[in-house]
């Protein structure tokens, strides 16, 4: 975090402020050892107040007051929280958060309905799991909440404290939008029409209204990069940068095709080409796939299960990935340590 003397002496934008209200403290004291999967909240942060458009961090714990632990397994038992009654309703999508299918904007959440899974391993009974989510402000001022409820997913819900986020969006300008003419990764800055600016872990980062962390910030950002722009000087103040034009890190595009690429018997390889763009700076694109349902339209975030990369694609070549179990298939790829991704259409590796 920048002290006050150090972010007052860059341009701010005129416009409205955002602000977030006090964290609510957990109970006194919470049920425990109840028999089976519960859950009791215990605790939150504050209520937003937002410009349009604009993002803002949420956390949440939940205590495991039941007998059974949370575990992520093959066998599921992992909890989550899901969105739930009055607003969106349960398992419904909301114009306040997703992972940008359901027509909810790309707020990285764990799936549309459920804005984040369990945070460890393992969640005991007695032990607190503190769940992080991002909001986005809708574009029309106003006030909406955003319920939600902790569960145990394929087994239960637990219980229903009725757990809301409010936000309140109040009018404000257009973000401010700059050209990057130089970066300084090492004081987290960067400088655009002689003005630098400067960020850190405090405030919230986007790519084309996606939201993306601070290390893919400070990785994504390069000369001529265009940014949309909410700036507050003070070291509370959260700022706000939208990566609108990505010169230096752009997403590839990624073609899949079943065939065979061995020289085999069957054909159950998949070729996958990786092509960036030309604005792009060098990178190695390692790729990921995921088995997915038969009759899969459209590859997504949320299409299946991605598996850990594989060896790294270099912009110049393809990939192949060999002896592939039949069945159909999605598979991505980006930069490398970026946390976003270009998409393949699914492809079918047909049965021997």
């Amino acid at each position: 975090m920048f002290g006050p003397s150090e972010r007052a002496s860059v341009a701010v934008a005129a416009e409205c402020v955002a602000s977030v209200g006090p964290g609510i403290p957990p109970p006194a004291s919470v049920p425990s050892g109840i028999p089976g999967f519960h859950a009791a909240w215990y605790g939150q942060s504050g209520y937003p107040t937002l410009c349009p458009g604009q993002p803002s961090k949420a956390v949440v714990a939940f205590y495991n007051s039941g007998s059974l632990g949370w575990r992520i397994s093959p066998y599921g038992d992992y909890a989550a929280l899901g969105t739930w009654a009055p607003s969106p309703g349960q398992d419904q999508p909301s114009i306040l958060g997703g992972d940008g299918t359901h027509g909810t904007p790309n707020t990285r959440f764990a799936g549309y309905n459920r804005p984040d899974a369990m945070p460890a391993d393992y969640i005991g009974p007695g032990q607190v799991a503190w769940f992080q989510f991002t909001v986005k402000a809708p574009r029309t001022p106003g006030t909406y909440r955003f319920y939600l409820r902790p569960l145990i997913e394929g087994v239960q819900w637990m219980e229903d404290y009725g757990v809301f986020w409010q936000v309140t969006v109040v009018p404000g300008d257009p973000p401010q939008r700059v050209t990057v003419s130089a970066v300084d990764p090492s004081s987290d800055s960067f400088t655009a029409g002689g003005t630098t600016f400067r960020y850190d872990r405090n405030d919230t980062f986007e790519i084309n209204d996606a939201t993306m962390r601070y290390e893919d910030f400070k990785f994504t950002i390069s000369v001529a990069d265009a940014i949309d722009i909410r700036y507050q000087s003070t070291a509370a103040g959260v700022s706000s940068f939208n990566v609108v034009a990505d010169f230096g890190n752009a997403p590839p595009t990624v073609k899949a095709e079943a065939g065979n690429f061995d020289g085999g018997p069957t054909k159950n390889d998949v070729s996958l080409t990786v092509t960036p763009p030309a604005s792009n700076l060098p990178h190695e694109y390692p790729s990921q796939r995921a088995l997915v349902p038969s009759g899969t339209a459209v590859c997504e975030a949320t299409s299946g299960q991605y598996e850990p990369p594989y060896s790294g694609v270099h912009p110049e070549g393809s990939y192949v990935d060999l002896n592939v179990p039949s069945g159909t298939y999605c598979y991505r790829s980006g930069p490398q340590g970026a946390s976003w991704f270009a998409y393949s259409a699914p492809v079918t590796v047909p049965a021997p």
